[in-house]
């Protein structure tokens, strides 16, 4: 790591941060953090690289080499991760709503309140009232006491979590990267874009697809501000409207839409994922057609449990990596407790001891700011079970696969454990804890975890110690931390959060949780046994598949797309994998791998068009406060 990559990366971190709370939470149109490459992260490096490129020729010494620029965009993607719609913008709106909303009519003064505590929350009235309705400064010594004490505690607790993140991913990145020799295609674009003979910009497919999909993004952009300009596009046709009766109503909103970005990134994907995605996504709509059509939604609403079922086939993804490691686990723990037994792998973030045993002490640690916050030992410790095999899941997702999206929407460990077991028997205090945890398990669209390891895996390819990116790595999820904080509160403080910002973050986040706590407070849910089996059910089907792929050469159906295609962000890019489907298909089938490989700079291509100027749209957005072409709203 170099002192110059860090600074870079310090620098580009306010703006960027600020970029994205604007499009996110207070504009609420365009959603960067949730796909699997941020267009902010990316749109950030393709300055940087041009800007390099033109240093290169000026001054060749003062040049940055490409491990320096990967190291940039690794650390302004985690920081962009800290502002995430699934991270801490609602963490921002959670803190606020309880108080603030508590009214004699829902009663939540005494329901909700005695069972949040109080460190975690903010209770000045005052504060709050300026925090909502705007036309105030932040920068009062009434307004920071309120918000800095609950802040810092939950800084303390963002940086557990990424530490025991990154401690996992040391104990598993040798055996995913060199054992398994997994491919990440998340990075195949960033490595692209900073190789130092600057070779991809020069190729004719590349430019053929830049200028397409720049062109695309120009001229959707122009008819957003003209309407006379024709429209090339016809995202957000739902097709849904197409079936108005029972049972085929049940099929419910379907929209079609085509991103290029999402085709490029679809490109990457194995046929069998791409293929499995859409067909996956078209069975799920069959599946609750057949349920109205038997009768059971008018009983369950829920049926036939599609979350549910999701979370049994990452609960397998989670299981079969785990498995398929056993034998490097096994040898990662003797090495723990013998360190000197074996010789340091230079590629690891830290030693093995040092990840296994910091592993444990930053889940202890996690337990401990739980159960002060009123979460029992035991329950902390399912509960953050199942948080980490969702990371893991997601990771290995990302490293094996790399699908675009990944979202698991409202079936975290917090909505799992109660549907499973009720809340009768778990406590008001506790609930408050799982909906005080609601903001990093409401979806998981922008995890850490996979950015953590993704940047360890560009760091070995370009030469960059990945021993020395680790703190740097936390360091910057520290400062996008504090950016996150500091813009969100500044922005509301003058606009208002309930007043100018359009967003759903503002407010919606905080109805959802806190309208579930008293939902669970005034009627307290029965096991449900229906939900149960379905997660088993998606579990064994998702590992039936596993099993069938690796005996069976060809098998197209694949655990991952079963595991994914079900959830909201599939039923927006659905059609651009199938359309990448087709097209990856047509080149292998007529060109074979050759021919996929010279394809491959056409599609880059097609990703930065769209993500230069659909970028540069938002910005011109913001800039003039008006609503413009949205390239992403997934």
């Amino acid at each position: 790591m170099s002192a110059r990559s860090v600074l870079i990366a310090l620098a580009l971190i306010p703006p960027n941060i600020f970029w994205v709370v604007m499009m996110e939470r207070v504009d609420g149109r365009v959603f960067s953090t949730t796909a699997s490459l941020f267009f902010t992260a990316t749109f950030s490096l393709f300055l940087l690289t041009a800007a390099n490129l033109l240093l290169r020729r000026l001054a060749p010494r003062l040049a940055l080499r490409q491990g320096e620029m990967l190291a940039v965009f690794t650390l302004l993607s985690l920081a962009t991760a800290m502002a995430g719609v699934d991270f801490g913008s609602p963490l921002m709106t959670l803190m606020a709503h309880a108080h603030r909303f508590a009214t004699p009519e829902n009663g939540w003064q005494q329901t909700i309140l005695p069972h949040l505590p109080k460190w975690l929350i903010v209770q000045d009235q005052t504060a709050l009232r300026e925090y909502y309705l705007g036309n105030a400064s932040l920068y009062t010594a009434r307004a920071l006491r309120a918000w800095v004490p609950p802040m810092a505690c939950w800084a303390a607790f963002i940086l557990l979590l990424l530490w025991v993140m990154a401690c996992l991913n040391t104990l598993l990145r040798a055996q995913w990267a060199e054992k398994e020799r997994l491919t990440y295609p998340i990075i195949q674009l960033p490595l692209a874009m900073t190789a130092e003979d600057g070779s991809l910009y020069r190729l004719p497919l590349f430019r053929l697809g830049f200028a397409l999909t720049a062109a695309l993004s120009l001229v959707n952009g122009l008819h957003a501000l003209y309407p006379g300009v024709p429209s090339l596009t016809f995202n957000g046709f739902d097709a849904g409207q197409w079936f108005p009766s029972r049972p085929w109503n049940a099929v419910g909103w379907t929209p079609l839409a085509v991103f290029p970005f999402i085709v490029g990134l679809g490109y990457l994907l194995p046929v069998d994922l791409l293929f499995s995605c859409w067909f996956f996504f078209i069975f799920w709509r069959l599946e609750k057609v057949a349920s109205s059509a038997l009768g059971y939604m008018a009983e369950h609403p829920r049926f036939p449990y599609i979350d549910e079922q999701m979370f049994g086939g990452y609960m397998s993804v989670c299981a079969f990596a785990l498995y398929s490691a056993r034998s490097h686990l096994k040898s990662v723990w003797r090495q723990a407790l013998s360190p000197q037994s074996a010789p340091r792998n230079p590629h690891e973030p830290m030693s093995f001891r040092a990840a296994v045993f910091g592993g444990i002490a930053g889940i202890i640690l996690l337990l401990a700011f739980s159960r002060l916050a009123g979460l029992p030992v035991w329950l902390g410790i399912l509960f953050f079970l199942i948080y980490f095999a969702i990371a893991v899941a997601v990771t290995r997702m990302r490293a094996e696969l790399g699908p675009p999206t990944h979202d698991l929407h409202f079936i975290g460990p917090d909505q799992s454990i109660t549907t499973v077991m009720g809340t009768r028997a778990i406590g008001g205090d506790a609930l408050g804890v799982f909906t005080l945890y609601f903001w990093f398990n409401r979806a998981y669209r922008c995890h850490p975890m996979p950015h953590q390891l993704e940047g360890f895996r560009m760091a070995q390819r370009s030469g960059v110690s990945s021993r020395s990116l680790l703190p740097m790595m936390l360091l910057a999820s520290l400062a996008g931390i504090v950016m996150v904080f500091w813009v969100t509160l500044d922005v509301s403080y003058r606009m208002g959060a309930a007043a100018r910002i359009h967003g759903w973050s503002s407010l919606g986040f905080g109805g959802e949780a806190y309208s579930r706590m008293a939902s669970w407070l005034a009627s307290p849910l029965k096991p449900d046994p229906g939900a149960a089996l379905a997660m088993g059910t998606g579990f064994l089907a998702a590992s039936a598949l596993t099993l069938i792929r690796m005996r069976i050469y060809g098998w197209p159906l694949h655990a991952l797309g079963f595991s994914l295609s079900g959830g909201w962000s599939m039923n927006w890019v659905w059609l651009s994998l199938f359309v990448a489907w087709i097209l990856k298909s047509l080149i292998l089938r007529y060109s074979g791998l050759k021919g996929y490989r010279t394809g491959l700079p056409f599609f880059f291509g097609a990703i930065l068009g769209d993500f230069l100027i659909g970028g540069l749209w938002t910005i011109l957005a913001l800039a003039l406060n008006i609503p413009i072409y949205s390239l992403w709203s997934g």
